[in-house]
């Protein structure tokens, strides 16, 4: 009977482990609409695999939102209350720099849970390990999302290969088609993630800030 219930315990620990984002910020009413609009006219009259690209972007735009707006005010407090006199655009990219920070760590990371993020479950998507044909690692389904930075010629890869574009070829995996579910999977899938692999996250974070100074860089 002690063995039984210290087994229980151990497996109630190990549940409560495993990690938990509040559902509210992944699924609202603004991603779930900016999710609808990949399948919308005049979206209609792409493919399957053009929406799934186009509502992932439009639906990770949608989770920084919030923050976004609330950055936007603060951004706005200071250029008029606080330090009127600083400049304009430095100021605004001090303030900004954050949320788009957040934004390029989800992109990099939306395939992580089960190799399919939002728009690639809506449309019936999945990223496998090229080779194994089994469902790509964490690492793999980052790796292939570095290049969205690269967007015009990611979506005349998908135009030309549907199922593998620039990243794939660098993460070596490639995306197959396989059966719909609802968004509401993400969320299980995220909880089910007992851990995420620190390496996974430092190199995110370093390509997060690596791509965030070419685009500074570029803009100047």
């Amino acid at each position: 009977m002690r063995y039984k219930r210290g087994r229980d315990r151990a497996a109630t620990k190990g549940k409560q482990k495993t990690m938990r984002i509040p559902r509210k910020l992944i699924l609202n009413f603004l991603t779930k609409s900016y999710l609808k609009q990949a399948d919308s006219f005049p979206m209609t009259i792409l493919n399957s695999r053009m929406k799934s690209m186009i509502s992932d972007l439009w639906f990770c735009m949608a989770i920084i939102m919030p923050f976004f707006l609330l950055f936007m005010i603060l951004f706005f407090l200071i250029q008029t209350f606080i330090y009127p006199e600083i400049e304009y655009f430095p100021t605004y990219l001090s303030v900004m720099l954050l949320p788009w920070l957040m934004l390029l760590f989800i992109i990099l990371n939306k395939d992580i849970a089960s190799g399919m993020s939002a728009g690639k479950r809506t449309f019936g998507f999945k990223i496998v390990d090229i080779q194994t044909k089994k469902e790509a690692s964490q690492l793999q389904c980052m790796l292939r999302n570095v290049t969205m930075m690269l967007w015009p010629l990611e979506v005349l890869m998908i135009i030309i290969n549907p199922k593998r574009r620039i990243g794939d070829f660098i993460a070596k995996t490639e995306v197959v088609e396989t059966e719909t579910c609802v968004i509401d999977t993400l969320i299980q899938d995220l909880d089910s993630i007992d851990k995420i692999s620190p390496r996974l996250i430092l190199i995110s974070l370093l390509i997060t800030v690596g791509l965030t100074s070419i685009s500074f860089i570029a803009t100047n």
